[in-house]
Formats: structure tokens, C-alpha cells, sequence
């Protein structure tokens, strides 16, 4: 059995047959050419929640941008499953979210419901990406250090 090759270094994507030809990487969108290499800060299995709907994902944090790779939307009730459905469908097969550092308005702590605390990062054009992390302080501080417009 061929083992998977890793191809990306950030998100660590995998592939048994690469494309040499690859500049990008299919899920995450790194450069690939080596190039001007990006440099992962920090990496971990958070959630991602949009609106009502929540997933997994994983969630790093590179000298460039917040990168935030869901694994699918899951909806709390019929009219978020069917969002969720169409959401999955128009964001492909990834959705990732990708966030430049200068594009970083504020990071904000917070809570959902009673105990769950979340970081909330605002993006210039006033978009909420809201996370569930652990070690949520050292997240929040290694953000505002890496944002050029937040120090």
C-alpha cells in the first residue's frame, strides 16, 4: 500500500499520488513553489461556529494569516441542516477560511451560553469569525503579536 505524501507544511495535507505541478496547496491555499515560505506560529483542533452552525476544525495561526479548516458545517435543527447542506456545497470541499493578518480589526473573548468560552476575531469588512480553542489567552496574545495593525 503507497503511503500518502505530505505536501503542504502548514495544514498537512496529504496526498498518495501528488501533482508535481502543484503551486498551491488544494485545501489551504500555501504556496507550494518554497518560494517565500510561510511559517506556521501555532496550530489546534478547535470549533468553528458560523451563525448556527458549528464544527470542527483545525486552526493555525501562520506569519501571514488565520487559517480556520473546517471539517463540515453540522446544523442544530432542520433550517440550519439545510443551511448547513448549502453551505457545504458552495464553500466545496474544504471551505476554509483564510484571513490575512493586516485584514484584522480586533480579537475579543467571550462566551457562548453558559460555559463555553469563545475567541471572536473581527476582520476589516466587520466579519465574525467565532472559535472555540484551547489555552484561549495564549491564542488571543499570539494573534494580536502577529496582526501588524493590533500592536
Amino acid at each position: 500500500m503507497k503511503q500518502a505524501k505530505v505536501i503542504c507544511p502548514i495544514c498537512a495535507y496529504r496526498e498518495k499520488a501528488p501533482d508535481e505541478t502543484l503551486t498551491h496547496c488544494p485545501r489551504c491555499n500555501t504556496d507550494l513553489t518554497g518560494s517565500d515560505p510561510e511559517q506556521k506560529v501555532r496550530e489546534a483542533p478547535g470549533t468553528y461556529t458560523a451563525g448556527k452552525m458549528g464544527t470542527n476544525a483545525s486552526i493555525y495561526l501562520t506569519d501571514r494569516r488565520l487559517l480556520v479548516v473546517p471539517e463540515k458545517l453540522e446544523g442544530f435543527n432542520l433550517t440550519s441542516v439545510l443551511t448547513a447542506a448549502v453551505v457545504n456545497k458552495m464553500t466545496s470541499k474544504y471551505g476554509v477560511v483564510s484571513v490575512p493578518l493586516e485584514q484584522i480589526r480586533s480579537v475579543e473573548e467571550g462566551k457562548m451560553g453558559l460555559l463555553q468560552k469563545i475567541l471572536i476575531v473581527v476582520t476589516a469588512d466587520g466579519e465574525k469569525i467565532v472559535l472555540t480553542l484551547p489555552k484561549l489567552k495564549e491564542w488571543k496574545e499570539a494573534i494580536v503579536n502577529a496582526a501588524p495593525n493590533l500592536n
